[in-house]
């Protein structure tokens, strides 16, 4: 058994509960997930099962879309309404231009400080791991990308925004610095993921639908999981060499989608249409990155 599931999270429990409750039904020592989502989150969360799991670092890569609601005026130590109360600030007058203004600001590469609370590791030990003994660590800034963020509404202490992130990228923190930017303080009080690249909220399954008998229905094939990469197919000879670790040359390439380009990712098939692994297309032929026996 092996592909992915595209799940409907609910709110309440951990990425990984959702793991422990496809596990009463799949029958495989490989299963895992292409990026955790907060246990107050909901939305689109991707499992791979069996070989699939090799596969996830392609789906996790993904950009990711959410909507959401900042609170206004609250700071807790886990950046959302479930941590505990650190601070309460007044909130100034709001226009729907300063907060646009200000969405500007974030969009395209920002350095961002991750949550205390978060699944980042540090000498084996997750942050979250760490908070919850009262060890508070001030992780180092990194990199991420907006690609977009937009107000969807307001009130007099919450913003409702869409935005469509790079991954690593947190929302907890997002709206912490949104909030520093009004002039006040702030956590997310409401997340939904809608989207990993190509799987959709309105596609996934919701967790409570799966059961014994019908688990097999809603497993989505390795090859069409990823989809978001045109494919090639070789010919018998390129598909062994493809199997062994080789890079193929041109000339063992036999198929190949007209989106296929130079310098991108593509999914390999053999000479009888078996998906065989993930390469990386060059011009001299393609390199494997992943090959499945």
């Amino acid at each position: 058994m092996e592909g992915f599931y595209n799940i409907d999270k609910p709110s309440g429990i951990t990425s990984y509960d959702v793991i422990r409750h496809l596990k009463k039904y799949i029958r495989s020592r490989k299963i895992g997930h292409s990026g955790n989502l907060d246990p107050g989150a909901t939305g689109v969360l991707v499992i791979g099962v069996g070989r699939a799991t090799r596969l996830l670092e392609y789906i996790t890569d993904l950009e990711k879309e959410y909507v959401g609601t900042i609170k206004l005026g609250i700071l807790t130590d886990t950046l959302d309404q479930d941590g505990e109360i650190l601070l309460k600030k007044d909130v100034p007058h709001l226009t729907e231009d300063a907060i646009k203004r200000v969405f500007e600001t974030f969009k395209g590469e920002i350095e961002q400080r991750p949550p205390a609370y978060s699944a980042i590791k540090i000498k084996g030990k997750r942050l979250y791991e760490l908070a919850r003994e009262g060890v508070m660590v001030s992780y180092k800034k990194r990199t991420v990308k907006i690609h977009d963020l937009e107000l969807l509404s307001f009130s007099n202490d919450t913003i409702e925004f869409r935005s469509i992130v790079s991954r690593g990228t947190y929302l907890r923190s997002l709206a912490r610095d949104i909030a520093e930017k009004l002039g006040t303080v702030g956590i997310i009080q409401k997340l939904r993921r809608v989207r990993i690249g190509p799987f959709r909220a309105e596609n996934a399954v919701k967790l409570n639908d799966i059961n014994s008998d019908n688990y097999l229905e809603y497993l989505i094939p390795i090859k069409e999981g990823l989809d978001f990469f045109p494919s090639v197919s070789l010919s018998e000879r390129a598909s062994e060499h493809f199997r062994q670790g080789n890079i193929v040359s041109k000339a063992g390439i036999i198929r190949k989608d007209p989106t296929a380009s130079a310098f991108s990712y593509v999914r390999v098939f053999d000479n009888l249409g078996n998906f065989i692994g993930v390469g990386f297309l060059k011009w001299e032929g393609i390199v494997p990155r992943k090959v499945l026996p």
